[in-house]
């Protein structure tokens, strides 16, 4: 418990100044809205999104899918599709597409054609979408006529409507955008048919939307929206109380002074999303099992996940948050145990310890999860080297392998498949470079199977893999909330905590 308290009082007196701060301003404007993220994108590519977190509801406003997520729920409803027809073998699915759809920037009609283009290029071997493999049981797209279109698989899809077509995968882009502009140069130009269009993006400053006045749907009551990378939770909150913009985030220590002033309204939602610390398997020193094992009973989840969230969250047991099907309920919960660690470690023959390169991205809660870990591991005699990276050098490294250890998180749908199959295969997000083939055969089966019982079990199957080798310490499942000045309605937001900034508006 002193340990406890004492990591509190750390945080506390990082952040207590912040307190001091005029809690001010309300938006300035009632035709611009204004919304910090925590990192800027790095694509507006829907099949190459690199972050659920930084760039899909971006693409949100700019893309539809033929059906969605009704905003506010996980319910499926139309969207570019007025309809669909699923045949009794489940094996293919006829979409009936809405006419008269305009895509951005002129350039035309949306069209089977468009739908066609837009799954097939993701499984283009040259183009490397990182979401191939969601779409591998394609078999190709049918054109039936100008606004009907038939998908064809070679296996049942049972994640078609719950994760693929909702989902950044299932938008639809301009066939002709694309031809035109190149595939490189459209990731940083999009054309979809959303309420909002690209107005200018310029990298680490600002992402402007301006509202698309030939969109097919209801319009946006907001004609202008801005995407502001802010890294630091501490720059967020004066942006928050100076009026600068008027939807943020705040430390997890400062929550609660947000929520009692009245000029605010705080949003909270369960996210659904798994922090955890990887180790590089392919490698020393973590190509050992007893050394991962070691740095798993090294260190204290619970503490960990105390001083970064201060009590706002929950430790993670398993890769799957709580409230999914296939969630591994009996998961065991690894206590800090340093007699063992060190035992591990002698069986490992790094009796005298060993050092470990530790890769985070530059956020405020992965900078405290580092610091605990780097205290924690060094009572076993494990010196861990804490290397801070900007997101797009952070991924790009962790996803290489480059380092020995790091701290991720992914984010999910209401389906497990969304958020285990980057651990299956050859997958470009696998950073611990952990390769099971029985893993990936798993994750085929589960991707395939409709009965829920039989489709769960292989899931927790999995997880029970992923425990065996040990190559995760999963930490949380962290918290997710918005704060938005009082005269904002922010309108319909998502059961993860993801905005839906076109159904917004002021007050």
């Amino acid at each position: 418990m002193k340990a406890k308290k004492s990591i509190r009082r750390i945080v506390i007196a990082i952040f207590a100044l912040l307190l001091l701060l005029p809690m001010g301003a309300g938006a300035k404007s009632n035709d611009h809205l204004k919304i910090a993220t925590w990192e800027d994108v790095s694509t507006f590519d829907p099949g190459w999104m690199t972050s659920g977190e930084r760039e899909l509801t971006i693409m949100s406003c700019l893309f539809n899918g033929l059906v969605k997520y009704k905003e506010g729920s996980w319910d499926i409803v139309p969207d570019l599709a007025e309809s669909w027809d699923v045949s009794p073998d489940g094996l293919s699915v006829v979409f009936h597409l809405r006419k008269g759809v305009q895509f951005h920037k002129g350039y035309g009609e949306m069209t089977a054609e468009d739908v066609k283009f837009s799954y097939e290029r993701i499984l283009d071997p040259a183009l490397k979408s990182p979401e191939k493999g969601q779409w591998e049981q394609l078999d190709h797209v049918e054109i039936v006529d100008k606004y009907t279109v038939k998908l064809i698989f070679k296996t049942k899809k049972v994640t078609l409507f719950t994760s693929l077509l909702p989902m950044n995968t299932g938008y639809i882009v301009s066939q002709k955008a694309v031809k035109s502009l190149g595939h490189e140069k459209f990731g940083k130009n999009p054309v979809g048919t959303g309420p909002y269009e690209l107005d200018s993006w310029k990298p680490k400053q600002h992402v402007e939307l301006q509202k698309f006045d030939k969109y097919w749907g209801e319009a946006p009551k907001i004609n202008k929206i801005t995407f502001l990378p802010i890294a630091e939770d501490s720059t967020c909150e004066t942006a928050l109380k100076t009026g600068e913009i008027q939807i943020g985030r705040s430390s997890m220590i400062n929550y609660k002074s947000f929520k009692k002033n009245s000029k605010f309204n705080v949003y909270s939602k369960p996210p659904l999303k798994t922090y955890w610390l990887g180790m590089t398997v392919n490698k020393a020193p973590f190509d050992k099992i007893e050394l991962r094992e070691a740095f798993r009973y090294a260190v204290d989840v619970d503490m960990i996940v105390e001083a970064a969230f201060y009590g706002t969250a929950k430790r993670a047991n398993t890769v799957l948050p709580p409230g999914l099907p296939d969630y591994w309920k009996e998961a065991p919960a690894y206590k800090q145990n340093i007699k063992l660690a060190k035992s591990l470690m002698k069986k490992g023959g790094k009796p005298d310890g060993f050092t470990v390169k530790l890769f985070i991205p530059a956020n405020d809660a992965e900078r405290i999860m580092a610091e605990v870990i780097k205290a924690d591991a060094a009572k076993a005699g494990i010196d861990v080297i804490i290397e801070v990276k900007e997101i797009g050098a952070f991924n790009e490294a962790a996803n290489k392998g480059e380092t020995d250890a790091y701290i991720q998180f992914y984010t999910s749908t209401i389906d497990p498949y969304y958020l285990m199959q980057w651990f299956a295969g050859e997958s470009t997000w696998n950073p611990s470079q952990w390769h099971s083939a029985e893993f990936t055969n798993l994750m085929k089966m589960g991707n395939s199977e409709s009965d829920l019982e039989k489709r769960n079990q292989i899931y927790v199957d999995a997880q029970k893999l992923i425990d065996k080798d040990a190559w995760a310490i999963w930490l949380t499942h962290g918290t997710k909330f918005w704060i938005a000045q009082s005269n904002l309605n922010i309108g319909l937001i998502y059961p993860n905590g993801r905005l839906a900034p076109w159904t917004a508006s002021f007050e």
